[in-house]
């Protein structure tokens, strides 16, 4: 998914009775002075059933893997939860991670709206989900 890797994107929204969590790199303007093509919609990277957090604020560039092995020692016991899945993300040569169900990532042009203050909003086009990436 190489349309991550050329995006930053930041800690959006999380709610702790739903356990969800949004990391949005936002749309720009075409009136900005740098402007691409490719900026012209939000990335979202949802994350459904979130049950442990360890990332930064802003993360430039992301990777996005599941990882059954070589999983940190401090992370070891969510492997034998029902459910639960290690996601590795990496950002300029970090690595941090997030334990969830699922995770899926969605185009859009919405300005403020996200799918915690509505979950009936779709996404323009859905382009990974943990199901069909690693």
């Amino acid at each position: 998914m190489n349309e991550l890797l050329n995006r930053t994107f930041k800690t959006w929204a999380y709610t702790v009775s739903h356990s969800f969590l949004i990391l949005r790199s936002p749309l720009k303007y075409p009136d900005r002075v740098i402007f691409s093509e490719s900026e012209k919609f939000n990335i979202d990277i949802e994350f459904s059933a979130v049950a442990y957090l360890d990332i930064p604020s802003i993360l430039p560039g992301v990777i996005i893997h599941q990882i059954e092995n070589s999983i940190p020692k401090k992370l070891r016991h969510y492997r034998n939860k029902l459910g639960y899945k290690i996601f590795e993300i990496t950002s300029e040569n970090n690595q941090y991670y997030i334990v969830a169900g699922s995770y899926r990532v969605g185009k859009s042009r919405w300005l403020s709206e996200d799918r915690i203050q509505n979950m009936n909003l779709e996404y323009d086009e859905i382009i990974a989900t943990s199901q069909n990436v690693d």
